[in-house]
């Protein structure tokens, strides 16, 4: 792969700049757009950007999960409409896309793990307008992967880790729900999982969930962060329903990863691991 090859869209943003990173550990030097210079939602950009490249990874996305309840045309224009353009243009181009999607295209009602031919529900804008992406893409006729993602965290951005800890600074005592259930997974994690898929002879098309390995609620992943910074915040556990929120979330984010595992040949890192290593460098 030539250093032209390789597009990433958003690598400003989370999991962006950890997939910078990865590429550049192994010798690849992606062209990179964003915000403010690079706008998504615009075609005549997208075709700047890809004419530079054959492979594209979609990174960017409108995630504030609140507002998107008030700005359904955004999320949607950003998360939806940008990739239906972004499928076109790369179809014409001859690209390779992989594009990052979520758990919220689910309404998590669920009560075993998500695999990739569940029929989505989603139960939130958000959701909706990544599900409608999702779509998008694949009608689009352009070569593509898309990566379902879930409680991702890094240095880049805001995550429910760095929330829990700033909490953490002001309060004697925190409430945190305990009946939603996923797998806290690191974007270290996800860039160098992009990076194998990047490095593939032949490159895979098609859907895939990926999260760390091993379940757990939002209350013991807070407990887990507190106690590795050995913090003695008191952790009281509530549910969903005891704090309303403009934006439904899915309860049961669980993803069932064997097929990204087959892919790559190997199991996902359990997520205390990476979530430890992430504590242990803030």
């Amino acid at each position: 792969m030539s250093d032209k090859d390789m597009v990433i869209v958003g690598g400003r943003g989370m999991l962006g700049t950890d997939l910078i990173t990865a590429c550049l550990s192994v010798g690849i030097k992606p062209m990179v757009y964003d915000l403010p210079e690079f706008d998504i939602c615009r075609c005549d950009h997208l075709e700047q950007a890809i004419v530079t490249g054959s492979i594209v990874v979609n990174c960017a996305a409108y995630t504030n999960v609140e507002k998107a309840e008030s700005e359904p045309e955004l999320a949607e224009k950003v998360n939806a409409e940008a990739v239906d353009m972004l499928g076109h243009v790369a179809r014409t181009r001859n690209a390779y896309v992989i594009h990052i999607s979520t758990d919220f295209v689910f309404d998590g009602l669920q009560d075993h793990p998500y695999v990739e031919t569940d029929l989505p529900n989603p139960v939130s804008v958000y959701g909706t307008s990544k599900f409608h992406g999702e779509q998008a893409l694949a009608h689009s006729g352009a070569r593509h992967c898309i990566i379902r993602v879930q409680w991702t965290y890094g240095h880049g951005g805001t995550n429910f880790v760095k929330k829990i800890l700033e909490l953490a600074q002001s309060r004697d005592r925190l409430k945190v729900i305990d009946d939603q259930v996923g797998s806290p997974t690191a974007t270290t994690e996800v860039a160098g999982v992009l990076v194998e898929i990047l490095s593939m002879q032949e490159k895979p098309t098609g859907l895939f969930h990926l999260a760390a390995s091993g379940y757990t609620s939002r209350y013991d992943m807070a407990r887990f962060v507190l106690a590795a910074k050995g913090l003695r915040t008191l952790l009281e556990p509530c549910k969903t329903s005891d704090f309303p929120t403009a934006a439904r979330r899915p309860l049961n984010s669980r993803f069932d990863c064997s097929k990204i595992q087959a892919l790559l040949g190997r199991n996902l890192t359990h997520w205390e691991e990476p979530l430890k290593h992430f504590m242990e460098e803030l």
